[in-house]
């Protein structure tokens, strides 16, 4: 859990530029800031369903991002 925890960290400093606005906002609070699903909610006045969502979506982005140009796996590498 942690190991992905640090992952998706990495896969957002690394990415982030082309990620939305909105989302960066977002995944910043939920995993920097250690905001509930709740607060962000409120924040953006949005379902804490809709966070969730758009969390879950970002992180495949992200995923799907690694997939194909691999800048994780070369800084891992670089370590």
């Amino acid at each position: 859990m942690l190991d992905r925890l640090n992952k998706i960290n990495l896969l957002y400093d690394i990415y982030a530029p082309l990620l939305t606005e909105r989302q960066r906002e977002i995944l910043h609070l939920y995993f920097s800031d250690n905001y509930s699903l709740g607060e962000i909610a409120a924040d953006f006045n949005i379902s804490r369903q809709a966070v969730h969502d758009l969390i879950r979506r970002t992180i495949g982005i992200l995923d799907r991002l690694e997939e194909k140009m691999k800048l994780y796996e070369q800084f891992n590498a670089r370590q």
